[in-house]
């Protein structure tokens, strides 16, 4: 499975190149900084925090098309939702090695 799906990111752009290069630059930047978040909500501990940062950087997911990176996303915003931390540790590790390969790929893209 790809990293990102980039037909239908470029279908959710409605064939718009100059939108899809905007999103992907916007996620370039913007990215890394939502990770932090749920790494800081993780490090806390704390289910709500949890949810919210996941579900933040989630919608960043979904716009980009990424969607590995998204399921990961819902299921640490799942469990801030359910207050289940037992897995969120586990979750997290997940989401950062994926976030670590779709940034690489928007790197090479830039490139």
């Amino acid at each position: 499975m790809d990293v990102i799906d980039w037909q239908a990111l470029k279908e959710n752009c409605a064939g718009d190149d100059a939108l899809v290069n905007e999103i992907v630059e916007l996620f370039r930047k913007e990215g890394p900084v939502l990770l932090a978040d749920v790494r800081k909500a993780v490090g806390s501990n704390e289910a709500l925090a949890i949810k919210r940062t996941a579900h933040r950087l989630k919608g960043a997911l979904v716009s980009l098309a990424a969607q590995q990176a998204t399921s990961l996303a819902r299921d640490l915003e799942l469990a801030g939702a359910q207050n289940d931390l037992s897995k969120v540790t586990q979750l997290e590790t997940e989401l950062e090695r994926e976030m670590a390969k779709l940034l690489g790929v928007l790197q090479n893209r830039a490139s």
